[in-house]
């Protein structure tokens, strides 16, 4: 009677999809920008190959070509395609804080903008962005809000972006 216990090898779909997998990191290696390739914590032949496959610019069958073999020596090391997905995945944050930073200031923004919801969003200006020129942040919201001033629109999301920046 057989061991169902026994751990059974991946199926051919499961190992497809890794394969996949490892191709789609390769791809995302291959078009990183040139600061965050610069920080790329791999060395060796797999840097070697990423940056070779990043002189293929247009998507053609030789860049195809070059993906797969690229995808081929990171499955070969282990090692290698775990500190990639580590230093993808720390990209991806960072560019998901800046998003969320960004709407928040857009969503200030808008509430300074608002005449009902004014005293609160200056008070929380007043109390994370120290330092800030509140008398020009209110005369820009007014402007906005009255005249639907689109200058002092701008003008206000850059001087709380400015703030919050030097904040952190």
């Amino acid at each position: 009677m057989e061991d169902f216990d026994q751990e059974r090898p991946p199926s051919r779909s499961a190992l497809k999809r890794a394969a996949k997998a490892v191709e789609e990191m390769a791809a995302r290696l291959a078009d990183l920008g040139d600061g965050d390739f610069k920080r790329l914590p791999l060395t060796g032949e797999i840097r070697e190959e990423i940056e070779e496959t990043r002189r293929f610019k247009s998507h053609n069958s030789a860049r195809k070509r070059q993906l797969k073999h690229l995808a081929g020596l990171l499955r070969s090391d282990a090692d290698a395609v775990q500190v990639a997905e580590e230093f993808l995945a720390e990209i991806q944050t960072g560019r998901n804080k800046e998003a969320a930073d960004f709407h928040h200031i857009e969503a200030l923004r808008e509430r300074l903008c608002d005449a009902e919801q004014f005293d609160a969003a200056l008070e929380e200006v007043r109390q994370n962005m120290p330092g800030v020129n509140l008398a020009k942040i209110q005369r820009l919201a007014e402007s906005a809000r009255l005249h639907n001033d689109r200058r002092a629109f701008r003008e206000l999301f850059r001087i709380l972006k400015a703030a919050d920046s030097g904040e952190h």
